[in-house]
């Protein structure tokens, strides 16, 4: 069962002690500053519960800045690098712009640092994956 952590209009995240994992889901546009915000928040929870992995679902989410993206990257590999390593499973965009976007914050990510990456059409197929190993 998830635990809610924390929900605004645009971001909720949610534990799910059973996997454990971390569930994030973006909805909509958000600015520069509550993208980084959010993405803040997502890192302190994950240091917190002492996090391994991850499901982010931007299914709904629209369009991030390039700068939001590097953000977004190089605080994933701060992360790592200080943490270990965390399987990422990525609930795929709907718009074809986001997708675009989520693709660049891949490519930066692997410049910096080899993290387990991973989309599903759903959280259900997200979490079967998680839970094989």
């Amino acid at each position: 069962m998830d635990e809610l952590l924390h929900e605004t209009p645009y971001l909720s995240i949610s534990y799910n002690a059973d996997i454990p994992t971390l569930i994030v889901k973006w909805v909509g546009f958000t600015s520069s500053q509550q993208f980084r915000d959010g993405i803040d928040k997502v890192f302190e929870f994950m240091a917190e519960k002492k996090i391994t992995s991850t499901i982010t679902d931007i299914s709904e989410h629209k369009v991030i800045s390039t700068e939001d993206q590097e953000y977004a990257a190089t605080r994933s590999v701060e992360y790592t690098q200080q943490f270990g390593n965390v399987k990422r499973a990525l609930i795929t965009p709907q718009d074809v712009f986001a997708r675009f976007s989520i693709k660049q914050v891949n490519a930066q990510v692997s410049k910096q640092d080899n993290q387990d990456r991973r989309f599903f059409g759903s959280i259900e197929d997200a979490k079967e994956w998680l839970l094989e190993g």
